[in-house]
């Protein structure tokens, strides 16, 4: 397995960003390889170059083959697993950014699983992220584990790295959009609800109301709630509250902050308003959460 990681920046400040490169990798999996459930702080997406496998998201089962991709949402609880007759060897990358999920609906749209017109083009682009952190590794490799036994990692630490990493991942979605002919949407005049969309998603940590949203935008708070629930089927609010508490899933399931932490990182003062509304939206407490998650690693 090769993979590796940009840890130049901060995963917070990674998240401040429009589109942030978090890692990428390739792997040949064995037979029935289960990885989750779990909870990540940035977005996901696979690329099946060979085999098939199972994604298990949002109370869906979805069979994924060779020749398609499949995503996984930041703060989503997913779990993926080779086919125990034909496991898969796949490639992926991973990102923050408050354009994420917008620059990702129009690959997936509404989906998890979306077909490519040939996966070995993005299997390529991953190999060219590798080499940016590994000299071990050229941008023509082609990874076979009988070639490539032992497990390779490395990490972006240097400005170069970074930057150079940071190209060509918006590269990477301008040639995915491209090829999915989903360009569509000029960002500078995307809808009102897709600006109050990202508008949210940017400043969930902060203590903002709909009334900051309607200054930004120019618009009336009516019209704010009015249009987005018309596109999203919710209301800012909501969609606000359901950030913040994903987020803080992500929190929950990958550090050891305290309660009071989380609760200012997802834009709450007071930890017990924070815990009513937690168990409100999910059933359990934040502490019952945190113990489903009790090996924490970095992938």
């Amino acid at each position: 397995m090769f993979q590796n990681s940009d840890i130049t920046l901060k995963d917070i400040e990674k998240e401040a960003q429009d589109l942030a490169f978090h890692s990428s990798g390739i792997d040949q999996c064995v037979s029935g390889n289960l990885y989750g459930p779990r909870v990540r702080r940035y977005h996901l997406i696979h690329f099946v170059l060979s085999g098939c496998g199972i994604l298990r998201i949002d109370s869906k089962r979805l069979k994924v083959k060779a020749g398609q991709a499949f995503y996984i949402p930041a703060g989503a609880s997913a779990s993926y697993q080779a086919d125990t007759q034909h496991p898969w060897k796949y490639c992926w990358i991973g990102y923050h950014g408050t354009m994420a999920s917008y620059y990702t609906s129009h690959i997936f749209g509404d989906s998890f699983v979306t077909d490519i017109q040939d996966v070995t083009v993005y299997e390529k682009k991953i190999m060219r992220l590798l080499s940016c952190t590994d000299h071990r590794i050229q941008p023509d490799f082609q990874f076979l584990p009988e070639t490539f036994p032992i497990s390779w990692f490395s990490e972006a630490k240097t400005l170069h790295q970074h930057l150079r990493i940071a190209g060509l991942l918006k590269e990477f979605f301008a040639d995915l959009i491209l090829e999915k002919n989903s360009d569509f949407d000029n960002v500078s005049t995307a809808s009102y609800a897709n600006q109050i969309k990202a508008y949210i998603e940017k400043h969930y940590s902060e203590h903002i109301k709909i009334q900051d949203i309607s200054d930004f935008l120019g618009l009336n708070p009516h019209y704010v709630t009015a249009v987005f629930k018309k596109k999203f089927g919710l209301t800012p609010k909501r969609y606000l509250t359901e950030i913040r508490v994903e987020k803080a899933k992500a929190f929950l399931a990958d550090t050891e902050y305290p309660l009071q932490v989380i609760a200012n990182a997802v834009g709450l003062e007071n930890p017990f308003s924070f815990s009513r509304l937690f168990k409100s939206m999910t059933g359990v407490s934040p502490s019952e959460y945190r113990k489903n998650f009790p090996n924490r690693s970095a992938f």
